[in-house]
C-alpha cells in the first residue's frame, strides 16, 4: 500500500479537536481503508452519534503514542472444565444410548 505523504503532512498541522475520516486514519496508521472502516483498530473508537465514521485527531495521536488496547475486550470462550453441562442438540452417540 503506498504511503500518502501529502495527507500526512496536512494532518500534522491540524489541532487535536479536528475530526478526521477513514482515509486520513488509514494514511496515519498504515492500516488499509477497509480495516479502518470495519473498526478493527483495538482501543480506537470513532466519535459516536455521527452519520459517518470520524475520529478525533487527538485521540488518534494518543492511541498511536501509547498503543492503548485497553478498551478492546474479547469475551472469553467458556472451556469444558468451567461449563461441563452442554446445551443444544445431543450427539448421535447420546441419542443411541438414551434409547437403550
Amino acid at each position: 500500500m503506498p504511503v500518502d505523504y501529502e495527507t500526512i503532512q496536512k494532518i500534522q498541522k491540524l489541532g487535536d479537536d479536528v475530526l478526521i475520516g477513514v482515509s486520513e486514519v488509514a494514511a496515519l496508521t498504515g492500516f488499509s481503508v477497509l480495516t479502518v472502516r470495519q473498526r478493527k483498530l483495538p482501543g480506537l473508537e470513532p466519535v459516536p452519534g455521527l452519520s459517518r465514521l470520524r475520529w478525533r485527531l487527538g485521540d488518534l495521536r494518543e492511541w498511536m503514542r501509547t498503543g492503548n488496547t485497553e478498551s478492546f475486550h474479547r469475551p472469553s470462550m467458556p472451556t469444558a472444565s468451567t461449563n461441563p453441562k452442554r446445551t443444544g442438540r445431543p450427539t448421535k452417540k447420546a441419542q443411541v444410548e438414551a434409547r437403550q
